[in-house]
């Protein structure tokens, strides 16, 4: 029997793609997190490889900071959760959900670069992200994100997720689903996760 096989740009995007919907639908950042983080190395490595644009690089370029430094900064919680064999009485602040957006939009970003598509879900996370984060990001997809998410950042952050949960309730619009630009592999994983909650929205 032959073996299926996968790609390392599949393995980050399946990874990607359970953590946007643990971190919309259920509650758990140390999960989110890690499956982030893992897809955002991938893609890292990837666009290293081939020497294009990648979200590691502004950031030290914008900070001045080294890329080990931030390097070390990102994987600090997800070690902590591999690892007891060197410190197995440690302690470690525990992960915030503002800790997964922000590893969430340098995966989305990074990801992108790298396969050049990407599934809707992962538009619509950086449009959430946008509209919570105005200050942060400027005016960075500020018409998507005013227009799917208008007022997100004064909500509450279960109101928050509730809107990201309503707006993928709703079918793809035509024109994002036959753009070249958007991804549908993997989506019939999520198809039924995403039925049994919508009744709440």
């Amino acid at each position: 029997m032959k073996l299926e096989v996968i790609s390392k740009l599949d393995a980050a995007r399946r990874q990607l793609l359970a953590a946007l919907h643990i971190h919309w639908y259920l509650n758990e950042p140390i999960a989110v997190y890690t499956l982030a983080a893992n897809s955002w190395e991938v893609c890292n490595s990837l666009l290293k490889k081939d020497e294009k644009i990648r979200i590691l690089q502004q950031i030290t370029e914008a900070y001045g900071a080294p890329p080990k430094e931030i390097i070390d900064l990102i994987n600090a919680p997800r070690n902590f959760v591999k690892h007891a064999d060197r410190d197995p009485d440690a302690v470690f602040p525990d992960i915030k959900e503002e800790d997964c957006d922000a590893v969430l939009l340098t995966a989305c970003l990074d990801y992108m670069f790298a396969n050049g598509r990407s599934p809707y879900i992962m538009g619509i996370f950086l449009s959430w992200y946008s509209a919570i984060y105005q200050k942060k990001v400027g005016v960075f997809m500020e018409e998507t994100a005013q227009l799917l998410f208008p007022e997100l950042a004064f909500l509450n952050r279960e109101q928050q997720k509730k809107a990201a949960r309503k707006v993928l309730s709703n079918p793809t619009p035509p024109l994002i689903f036959h753009d070249h630009r958007t991804e549908l592999t993997d989506n019939h994983r999520w198809v039924h996760f995403k039925k049994v909650f919508n009744s709440e929205v």
